[in-house]
Formats: structure tokens, C-alpha cells, sequence
């Protein structure tokens, strides 16, 4: 189950403040692995950055931690020739609030567009058939920013979910 929200904002106020993706994911998995997924260094390499290898991660996933995860190639959206050329993708930021098996709340930075940091929100409820995830991506400065994140953010999920499911 994949869902998508875009929130128009009030005429009034300011639009990166407003636009945000909503991704929802059932994985057949536990919320303590799902989380662990996302918390863990020797498991984040395994899932996170679709189409793409990690050449760098360091996260500590506390209140006020900071992260930082290099991925080799150019953005998600880029073809295997583009990203054989582009400089890696850097994404840092820091961890807003960590509740265990809960939530995860981090801010979110890159070197593709140093100007905007946006905020993502990761919950974990259980579910009969596991753990869903719903991942909340907000506070974008453009459409297409929105859209390329998107593009990302399905193909990590979808990573996640086989990783997460799988017996290793």
C-alpha cells in the first residue's frame, strides 16, 4: 500500500512551509526491525538510497544527533551515465526527536540545493500484517523538489520493505 499527499498552502502564507509528500508502506517485519532499519548504521547501508551505493554514513540518532549519508552518483531522478558524472548527493542534518520504535523526526539538507532544508517524519505503528510506516517529507521550497524527493523516497521504501522482510 503506497499513498501520496500534497498540501495546497493558504494563499497567505509560505509555500515551503506547506508542501510536503505523505509515503505509507506495510512491512511484513516487526517495529523494532523496521526501526532498527532506519537507526542502525550496518542496516541503513542495506536499503537506504534507491538506484544508488552509500560512499559515506554517519548517523546518531538521538534528540539534537546529527547524521550524514553520502551517496554516490547524482540524484535519484539521474540515468547510470549522468550519475557515472555527477558529484555524489550529500544529505545531513540532525535528529529532531527519536522515540524508539515510534518516531523518527530529522531535519533535511543537501548539497544539490543548499538553501533548502525541509523537515521529514518517520512513524511506526503496528498493523496486523506487521509495521507501517508512514514517512512524512514537508516544508519543500519547490514543486520539483517535492517531485524528485518523492521519486526517491518510493524507490528507498520499497528498498526498505525488501530489506526489512527479508531473513537476514
Amino acid at each position: 500500500m503506497a499513498t501520496t499527499t500534497m498540501v495546497n498552502p493558504p494563499v497567505d502564507s509560505n509555500p515551503s512551509e506547506n508542501l510536503k509528500l505523505q509515503l505509507t508502506r506495510v512491512i511484513r517485519a516487526s517495529r523494532q526491525r523496521t526501526f532498527d532499519a532506519w537507526t542502525r548504521p550496518e542496516n541503513m547501508r542495506q536499503w537506504f538510497g534507491p538506484n544508488r551505493t552509500i560512499a559515506n554514513l554517519e548517523i546518531n540518532p538521538r534528540k539534537d544527533g546529527a547524521y550524514l549519508v553520502e551517496l554516490k552518483g547524482g540524484p535519484c531522478d539521474s540515468t547510470v551515465a549522468e550519475a557515472n558524472t555527477t558529484p555524489n548527493v550529500v544529505i545531513s542534518g540532525r535528529y529532531i526527536k527519536v522515540d524508539p520504535y515510534d518516531l523518527l523526526s530529522f531535519t533535511w539538507a543537501s548539497n544539490l540545493d543548499p538553501t533548502e532544508e525541509t523537515l521529514v517524519t518517520v512513524t511506526f505503528k503496528d498493523v496486523t500484517e506487521g509495521t507501517e510506516v508512514t514517512l512524512t517529507h514537508e516544508r519543500f521550497a519547490t514543486e520539483l523538489s517535492r517531485q524528485r524527493h518523492e521519486m526517491g523516497w518510493t524507490g528507498a521504501l520499497d528498498k526498505l520493505k525488501t530489506y526489512a522482510e527479508s531473513d537476514s
